[in-house]
Parts: C-alpha cells; structure tokens; sequence
C-alpha cells in the first residue's frame, strides 16, 4: 500500500531456523475448475476482482446492506475491510463486534466475502485507531526520533496486537460472510515503516529492539570468535559490540537483524492464524525494491514473504502493481516459489495512464495470477483518475479473467535482481534506479527473461544451469558460489542490454514507443495480449508486429480478434513469420486481442464451421 494513504512521501530466507512448522493447510475451494500449476489456496477458474474499503465511510458513517448489494452488482467478488482495532477493542481485553457482526451478515446478503485486514499500526488519519489509544509504546529512530508504530520487539504491545487478532477470528470464522484474513506486523504494509517526521535514519532502535538485538547476535553468529572473523573486529563480549547505526561499518551486521525481525514477526503471526482459521491468508507487501520505501530502509525484502506464503499456502498482494519494474519480479517470484498473486494498486487524478498498465500486468504473473484488488472503495468524487480506474476496473473484468490461465512465456535467461544485497546495504539508498530500469528494460525491448533474485539463488529456489546467460546486476559472483560455478560454463553479463542477444522480442511496433506496453500470455495454441498506452496524453496509432516463434508457436495458420467484442482484427503473415495488424489506442487506452493459431486439420475444420478464411 505504498501508494495509499501516504502518496505525499513517495508512496507503499530468511534464515530457516526462524521457520516454524505450519500446523494447518489452507481450505480448498469448495467448487470451481482447478488451474494447472497453481496450488490448492483458490485453485479454480473465478478469478478475484476485489475492492477494499475502510471500516467506516467518510465521516465515520457505517457501510449498510445496499453498499455491499451495489458492489455486488458492480461485479466485485470479495471485500477487504481495513478494521479499525480501536472500535473493535476500544479498551484491553473488552470487545465491541456489533459492527463487524452487521457487516458480516450484510455482506453475506450480498453473496460477498468480507476478508479482514488487520494492521498493527497505519497512516497519519487513522492514529487512534491502529494502534488504539492504550497501546502507549513507540518505536524509535536510529536518531532518536519517536515512530508512529509500537517497538517490534515489544512484548506487551505484540501479544494486545496478537490477542487482538485471534480473538477477532475466533468471533467471526463461523460466518457466512467471513471469506479470510490479511496477516501483518510492524507499520502498514511497510513493516518498519516509513522515518518518521524529523528522521533521516531507520526505525528498530527501542530499547525493546535493542535487547532483542543483542539476544540474535550469539544465535546468528554462534561465537564471538566468528563475529571478529567476519567482520574483522575484536571484541571480546557480546556485549562489547555497539548499536550499529546508519552510516556506521557495522550497519549491516544491524540491518540482518531487522531482516530476521521481520521474518520471525511474520511467521508468527502467520502461525497464529493458522492456529485459529484455514480460510484464505495474504500478506500485503508494499514500498519498493530500493531506495526510501525499499527493503533496505523498511526490511520488506520480497522473498521473505514469498518463502512465508509458500510455508502457510498464503496469497501474496503485489501494491504498486502498475509498475512495470515490480510486477515482472513478483510475477517471477510467484512462478519460482509457486505462490499465488494478488495485484493492487490506487487511482488518482494524476495517474490516468496508469489504470492500463495494472490491467495490462496482470499477465505479467500467470499461472500464478489470481485477480485484482482495486484501493480504494467507493471512487473518489470529482476525481478523474479515481473515477476512470474504477470504471476500467469493472469494464474489463470479465476479459482480463480469461487472461490469467495461461502462462507468461519467460525465455531462458535470467537477470539477478540483488535484492538481499540491498537489504543488507549499508547504504540506505542502493541501487535507487533499479525498479524503473527492469521495466524500462522490458517496454524497450518487448523480452521477457526470468527476474530472479539473489536469494532464491542462495536458496537453490532457482537452478541457474536452465538459463543460456544470466545478467549479475549487483556484482555478486564472488559470494554467490552457484552463479561463480555457472560462469564456468556459460555467459555472466554485466547489464540489461548485454542480454539483448540473448533473447527474441515477442512484439515490435511502429512507430516505436515505450510508452506502448504489450504483455503476452500464452495458453496452449492461443496467446493473449494485452496492450496499453500509458501514454495519458496521446493517442497511439501503428503497427504492430507479433512474432509467434518467440513465444513458441507456429504462425501459418492464425485468426486475430478483440478478445473483448470478438471482433475480427485484420492481420497478415510477413515473410519472416510475424503476424502484422495495425492498432489504435485513446490516451491511456487498454486493449486485449486474442490470437490463436492453427495446425493445417485444425484450420480447414475452422474454416468450414465457419465459412471464414484463417
């Protein structure tokens, strides 16, 4: 949710013995038509189409039966409620679930699931509500500078917050209405959240975090002799080593610490809601790769969630997911841990271009793909941007559904995105370009290699052996043995375009503009595209050229239609195999074609059920 409710300020394994043992497995739908490759949690052809609310509308009125009727009708098929921890526990230990019970039976009216987001601490206009008033602790800054959110490490706010949510489940499981839980810890989807007004450091310095620290240290490093080895010191106690800060030598050695916090605060509460509920669980991640709202400064390294969902059968919701740098890394991530993804994102007055590229991205995760989730209900009035994502969102649906059972035809290369070597950066603003260079990378070239990450090479989540070449982004061959042993027998590339030769372009346009992003997503002798303009300004009008042996299919046979209108689309063959049509799209315009092709048999049937030349 980096790009929610603080839009202002730019926005939103680990170590295995942090893991504990799932005690329940995520229910199985209890009908659809399962999808190939995807794992049991919603296994089935009804893709979600979600809209999230606040647990009150504006000015603090409560949502009633027609609300939840009209989103009904509107074609929504979930809703994620954002409660507000302070009216359902308005003092310790005593509860209020009269409107939480009337939302659950309203929305069960409606034949919608409600699906709980429960947050431990969240934006400026909901202080008193997440945390309540008489939850007092705060984190601190690395420069003293007091947090929004309560210490991490707390145990008197932690086990209020974890009480909190497992006798909330325990309250509402039985509900027709109740459809899952959104599982968090720490600030927002931001886990340590954004520094506060004031701060130029990191949060995780409460004297709770602190003694926490101190207690990782000999279970990380085992003994201080080995501490010194690495990192060339020579303390005699553990206790002789300092708070490492920003800007400090040592910072690294405090950034794997807030690494594992985030990790075992995850895994713990996942634990806990297994513990009470197998209904549906997601973790909402937001922020970025890098910079300010990356993992470095917030500790939302992606991985860890990944490897968290993988463990509990949970659904990771992708924030930002119009950003083309993010959606290609979580779409590979899904496919590499197996582990379904959710995609949102938030409208607004500026943004009208891009509404396409969060539809047209969709495909960017499949088979793994599991819908959309629209922030945030109801459209703001007066508000353009807002108005057109919500009217898109509903407007393509139906067709976008079709899009996610196919896969996405990633080629046999892979570019390392050093994500774990970020986290663990003493700079807190590595690699600040990283995001914006995959995906300018990928609307360039029109290519689709594996996105893979540093850690799952560590992991051996990914074998390097399948791929021809491997870009290595952040330098790592010297720490990470796999892709040093690869390079004995195959190309390590140095940058983005070095891959270049490496890989066949799906799609060509004339005239050519990055601004035009075309996302293909096969399925059997079908292939899907979406294409957006992201252009807000511009209509886009030319050629597009549609290369099927790059996503290996044969082109002699073949029909082009609008997968929305079943319209024909006129197209031709070219000598060398490319399918040829021209296309048209409004400023911020959105299209999906449907292009199947044809063994000869298969063909003549065609054309004599149908009259039609393919």
């Amino acid at each position: 949710m980096s790009q929610r409710r603080y839009l202002p300020l730019l926005a939103a394994v680990i170590v295995a013995w942090v893991m504990l043992c799932p005690v329940a497995r995520a229910a199985k739908p209890s009908q659809g038509i399962r999808r190939e490759g995807v794992p049991d949690i919603q296994n089935h052809d009804d893709p979600f189409w979600w809209a999230q609310i606040d647990f009150t509308k504006p000015h603090n009125i409560p949502w009633d039966v027609s609300d939840f009727a009209t989103l009904a009708q509107s074609g929504v098929n979930g809703v994620e409620i954002n409660l507000d921890w302070a009216d359902i526990e308005p003092q310790k230990d005593q509860y209020d679930f009269q409107l939480l019970d009337r939302y659950m039976a309203e929305a069960a009216k409606a034949h919608l699931k409600l699906y709980l987001l429960f947050w431990e601490s969240l934006w400026q206009e909901k202080q008193g509500k997440n945390p309540p008033p008489w939850i007092t602790a705060r984190d601190i800054s690395s420069d003293g500078v007091a947090a929004a959110e309560p210490p991490w490490w707390d145990d008197v706010s932690r086990k209020a917050y974890f009480d909190y949510v497992a006798r909330t489940i325990d309250h509402v499981k039985t509900s027709p209405g109740f459809g899952g839980v959104y599982a968090s810890y720490g600030w927002l989807d931001s886990e340590w959240g954004m520094p506060s007004k004031g701060s130029h450091g990191v949060t995780g310095y409460a004297p709770d975090d602190i003694r926490a620290f101190y207690r990782w240290l000999p279970r990380s490093y085992k003994t201080i002799a080995s501490f010194n080895h690495r990192w060339h010191t020579s303390f005699h106690d553990w206790s002789d080593i300092p708070v490492p800060k920003p800007g400090d030598r040592l910072f690294p050695v405090y950034q794997g610490f807030r690494l594992y916090s985030v990790a075992e605060g995850f895994d713990a509460i996942s634990h806990l809601v297994r513990v009470h509920t197998n209904a549906t669980l997601l973790y909402s991640w937001g922020g970025d790769i890098c910079g300010r709202i990356g993992p470095e400064v917030q500790g939302n390294d992606p991985d860890t969630f990944f490897q968290i969902a993988k463990k509990y059968h949970a659904i990771v919701n992708l924030d930002d997911a119009n950003l083309p740098g993010l959606a290609l890394l979580f779409g590979s991530l899904a496919r590499s841990y197996r582990v379904p993804l959710l995609e949102e994102w938030t409208p607004g007055h500026d943004r009208m271009s891009r509404t396409p590229q969060w539809l047209g991205h969709i495909g960017l995760a499949a088979p793994f793909e599991v819908g959309d989730d629209f922030f945030i209900y109801p459209p703001r009035a007066q508000d353009r941007g807002f108005e057109y994502g919500w009217s898109a969102y509903m407007d393509w649906r139906a067709t976008l559904a079709k899009v996610i059972h196919g896969r996405t035809p990633e080629q046999p290369v892979a570019v390392i995105v050093p994500t774990r070597k970020i986290v663990l950066s003493a700079d807190l603003n590595a690699f600040p370009n990283l995001t914006s260079e995959l995906g300018d990378f990928w609307r360039h070239y029109h290519v689709l290699p594996h996105f893979i990450t540093d850690e799952e090479i560590t992991q051996r989540v990914v074998d390097l052996q399948q791929f021809r070449a491997v870009v290595d982004l952040g330098e790592e061959i010297t720490t990470l043995p796999a892709l040093k042993r690869y390079s004995e027998g195959h190309p390590v590339l140095k940058s983005l375009d070095q891959a270049v030769p490496f890989l066949r372009p799906y799609v060509t346009v004339a005239p050519a503009i990055d601004s035009l992003e075309v996302v293909p997503t096969v399925e059997g002798s079908s292939v899907w595209l979406t294409i957006a303009n992201t252009d807000a300004q511009n209509i886009y009008s030319g050629t597009m050229y549609f290369n099927p042996a790059a996503v290996g299919l044969d082109s002699k046979s073949f029909s082009v239609r609008n997968a929305k209108t079943g319209q024909t689309i006129p197209a031709i063959r070219s000598s060398n195999g490319k399918i040829q049509w021209q296309v048209k799209l409004a400023p911020a315009g959105f299209l999906v074609l449907h292009l199947r092709f044809f063994t000869l048999q298969s063909s003549l049937v065609n054309k004599n059920r149908h009259g039609e030349h393919i």
